[in-house]
């Protein structure tokens, strides 16, 4: 790509960007820890080489956990528990959207890649943004500590105020991420 111009998306999930994407970086998911209600609600993409300034002490701090998948059962059974890793990729277009339920870009958009919608788990203290986790994940290697820091899990439909139809009660919720 070579200059500034374009868009920037993380791939979750992933190590590497699609053809349509060049790389900036691969790392491992962070976030606030599941259990604590301070911190961020974002996941982060953190880079695998860190740099530190001087060393400061106070009692009031915040927390980055790495993140793992969690309980996201038959569907990605030999990943669960752990690390996640994730790619920053940079594309020529300037527009991004990431579409739920869908697992296909409008007229005109390029898919970037599609998968699972992810986020926290409803009954955790700790808010999570919504994220579309690639639906062929990587994970880190030797990872299986299930340290449960930030934790991913799938999303489902929940009818009642949602409407269904279309939706189905229960069903794994899909996502596109795509660019024009």
């Amino acid at each position: 790509m070579g200059n500034s111009s374009g868009s920037t998306y993380v791939r979750w999930g992933r190590t590497s960007c699609p053809s349509t994407s060049e790389l900036v970086y691969d790392g491992y998911a962070g976030g606030g820890y599941h259990g604590e209600q301070g911190s961020g609600t974002n996941y982060l993409c953190l880079p695998k080489d860190p740099e530190w300034v001087q060393v400061h002490t106070t009692p009031y701090e915040g927390h980055v956990h790495g993140a793992e998948y969690q309980d996201i059962g038959s569907l990605f059974q030999a990943i669960n528990d752990k690390d996640v890793p994730c790619a920053v990729c940079q594309t020529k277009s300037s527009n991004i959207l990431m579409i739920p339920a869908k697992q296909s870009c409008h007229t005109g958009w390029v898919l970037e890649y599609s998968g699972y919608l992810m986020s926290g788990y409803k009954d955790h203290p700790s808010q999570k943004e919504f994220v579309c986790m690639d639906g062929n994940p990587e994970t880190l290697p030797d990872t299986q500590a299930n340290t449960d820091g930030a934790l991913f899990y799938l999303q489902t439909a929940k009818c009642g105020s949602l409407t269904c139809p279309p939706y189905i009660d229960g069903r794994e919720l899909t996502c596109a991420v795509c660019t024009k």
